[in-house]
């Protein structure tokens, strides 16, 4: 084995050796271990989680008359080597018949055990670890992931959740803020979408449910219910923090107010912003009382109930996207609503001062309350203010030391990220924000050069603290989870984009590198995009570019169809408005339909004998599996619509029904064929979001089918620029 491809994340120093240390054979381990100073509560945790793995790969119990001794020691002489962020380093030496794992804190010793257990290898039923040394720390301070209250995670359990936490853990990764409030506009069912992830105890109105609504293969029936967040419903944020705790993770919540907002105004009119003399629903008054009476006693009940109990005093305030929108409000979902008040007060500020305003109330609060790193979104420093106004305000109210701005970004090229600088000069602490793929429940892509862009800029100023990504969890994101721990842990050490991939391919693939290498660079350009998003974030629309993910993402799945937009109907005419893009460039389009359709059919063969290969990650090789078969069956299912729009068509082919028939059975069958294996691949908290899509395919094609058969010749009229005409209940009431 080679250390420096097992260990996760790349180590910033790594020797290894040509001897082994032998820690046992099958069912008779040869090693025990003395502890030396370690007596901390996540040092105690550390050495359990190293005899528990140690023993559970072995088998047998713990002889400590073993030839082999592992030692474990916390000790506050630092080498000079280490240059930053020492109280999570560590090291390793590993010779003769003595493992030591040395480390200058807690936190370091439980990453010290990550890269022994990593470095583990069997032979002959002999168990042992290379010789090495290994001096290790990372780069930045922070790293992990943020959980949007989202698709997925609004259906997460505790045991779900503590998943998440053991999956960060052996990447080293020590930062999971989860959005305990957010809302987005008007998408299925013609609801705004709201979520809310704790009981709110004072104000009982702030609350969600989701709607599962999808066709299940496996039950072979119609899912069709309303349940509750089982966060919120089961109160159990405050025991994730604790679980994070004891592993070395720090749990900490985000709560939107400007931004995101609309179940707050809609339940409780009092604080929404003042539009000709009266509440409108939207938005928020910042002059008034009940305003910081109401979020402050939330943020009470966060910190005392789930924060203070363990010792937790980071706090996310979110305020990103604060805007005029659309599809806020059922009653008129065209109307633009404004989230800025005009009050008497309010009339008296632009609306920068009551955003920046609002924004110096809440931070101010939570610093009084013990609160050490208060995070906000980079939008103010992008749109709102400028960076060096914002300094001199936060000096002017003692707020510098506690403030973070969280920068954010999700082009995969250069030139569509939102900034070019996080202003290193203004002495702003600051985290960035890559994305691990948002829109996971419609398709994941590869977002590697977004992450690599945002790491390279923080490296080259150097004064980024931390790396806090965006914003889903599903495992099929692990090739981009990956690279933000690396990255965030050893820039340099990872090197460049390719040379991460090919890292990643042999850590999880070894036995068969170069098939998993090929099929990754297939998902690679399967899923390349062109610059899809604008300087502030947003989806361009009516792209004329023809880049592979872009295409996917933005045309072919049904996701960004879900939102209102103006100037066409709601819901909207799917998967008309696609066909009428593919229509009017056929050849053009025809072609690439059929490349994407080539790469994920050979990549999809690649790792589904990859998924039988014992001698691989053949877990990681059905996820890649499920997501290029989604590519295969996108790709194939808009070639069959234009087929069917070519038989329609047609002055001289007889048994025009038959033949459309035939190809819409084919294609819902094989739609169906896909949402099976993401039933029993995937985890049971992302089946409704996933299939959800799914099952929308799934149907107009049976639609077009029934159709079709059913259809005298003489009446038969269909066109795929609009299936409304033939679509059925269970389609509708996909929508």
């Amino acid at each position: 084995m080679d250390i420096l491809t097992q260990i996760k994340p790349v180590p910033q120093k790594a020797i290894q050796g040509k001897g082994k240390v032998i820690i046992g054979k099958s069912g008779n381990p040869d090693f025990y271990i003395i502890p030396d100073n370690c007596t901390g509560e996540l040092s105690q945790n550390a050495l359990a989680h190293l005899k528990k793995k140690l023993l559970a790969s072995i088998g047998g119990s713990m002889n400590t008359e073993a030839r082999t001794v592992i030692k474990a020691n916390i000790t506050p002489d630092v080498p000079v080597e280490i240059i930053k962020n020492s109280n999570q380093s560590y090291s390793i030496e590993a010779h003769n018949d003595e493992i030591v794992i040395s480390a200058y804190s807690d936190a370091g010793l439980y990453y010290g055990v990550i890269t022994l257990l990593q470095c583990i290898s069997v032979e002959n039923n002999t168990f042992f670890v290379p010789e090495m040394s290994v001096l290790d720390w990372p780069d930045l301070r922070t790293r992990g992931y943020f959980m949007e209250c989202r698709f997925g995670s609004n259906l997460m359990t505790l045991d779900d959740w503590k998943d998440v936490v053991d999956d960060m853990v052996e990447m080293k990764l020590n930062q999971l803020v989860v959005a305990l409030y957010g809302c987005w506009n008007i998408q299925y069912d013609g609801v705004i979408s709201e979520y809310v992830y704790i009981p709110v105890k004072k104000y009982p109105k702030l609350r969600s449910n989701v709607i599962k609504r999808y066709y299940s293969p496996q039950k072979r029936e119609w899912v069709d219910e309303t349940v509750f967040t089982p966060m919120a419903e089961n109160d159990f944020f405050g025991t994730l923090v604790a679980y994070g705790k004891e592993r070395g993770v720090e749990v900490l919540p985000l709560w939107n107010s400007y931004g995101h907002n609309t179940l707050i105004p809609r339940m409780y009119l009092e604080v929404s912003a003042r539009i000709d003399g009266k509440p409108s629903g939207h938005g928020l008054c910042v002059s008034c009382k009940e305003t910081y009476d109401m979020l402050f006693s939330i943020y009470d009940q966060i910190i005392d109930e789930y924060l203070a109990p363990n010792e937790i005093t980071s706090f996310h305030i979110g305020m990103d996207e604060v805007r005029d929108e659309i599809a806020t409000d059922t009653s008129d979902i065209y109307k633009v609503y404004s989230p800025w008040c005009e009050c008497d007060e309010c009339k008296k500020l632009s609306n920068d001062e009551k955003f920046l305003n609002h924004a110096i109330k809440l931070i101010s609060y939570l610093k009084s309350r013990g609160m050490k790193s208060i995070y906000i979104y980079s939008d103010m420093m992008t749109k709102i203010v400028e960076p060096a106004s914002f300094k001199t305000l936060l000096e002017e109210h003692d707020l510098l030391d506690v403030t973070v701005i969280d920068w954010w970004s999700y082009a995969n090229n250069k030139e569509g990220l939102m900034f070019d600088t996080m202003h290193p000069e203004l002495g702003i602490r600051s985290t960035i924000k890559p994305w691990n793929s948002y829109a996971h429940w419609s398709m994941t892509f590869d977002t590697v050069p977004n992450v690599y862009n945002l790491s390279e800029m923080a490296h080259s100023e150097g004064h980024v603290e931390g790396l806090l990504s965006y914003s889903a969890w599903d495992k099929s994101c692990d090739r981009n989870h990956m690279s933000m721990a690396d990255y965030s842990w050893n820039f340099e050490g990872t090197g460049s984009i390719e040379e991460f991939r090919n890292r990643y391919a042999m850590r999880e693939f070894g036995a068969d590198y170069e098939a998993a290498r090929h099929a990754l660079r297939l998902i690679d350009e399967i899923t390349a995009e062109e610059n899809s998003y604008t300087k502030y974030g947003d989806l361009k629309e009516n792209l004329e570019s023809v880049g592979n993910g872009t295409l996917l993402q933005n045309d072919l799945a049904y996701y960004y169809f879900v939102y209102v937009r103006a100037g066409k109907d709601y819901p909207r005419n799917f998967p008309g408005e696609t066909m009428e893009k593919l229509l009017k460039n056929t050849e053009m389009y025809a072609k690439q339909l059929s490349e994407i359709a080539v790469m994920s059919k050979e990549a999809l063969d690649i790792f589904e004998r990859l998924s039988a290969n014992t001698d691989v990650n053949t877990h990681l090789a059905k996820r890649f599996a499920c997501e290029v078969n989604n590519y295969l069956c996108l790709a194939e299912d808009y070639l069959a619509l234009l087929k069917i729009h070519e038989v329609v068509n047609a002055s001289d082919m007889s048994k025009k029904r038959e033949l459309i028939a035939e190809i819409s059975e084919k294609r819902k069958k094989e739609r169906l064929s896909l949402m099976a294996r993401i039933e029993t691949i995937k985890e049971d908290f992302l089946i409704p979001s996933h299939l959800r899509n799914q099952s929308i395919f799934m149907q107009f094609f049976a639609d077009i089918e029934a159709y079709a058969n059913n259809t005298s010749d003489e009446d038969f009229n269909l066109d795929v620029k609009d299936l409304r005409k033939t679509a059925s209940t269970a389609f509708w009431n996909l929508r």
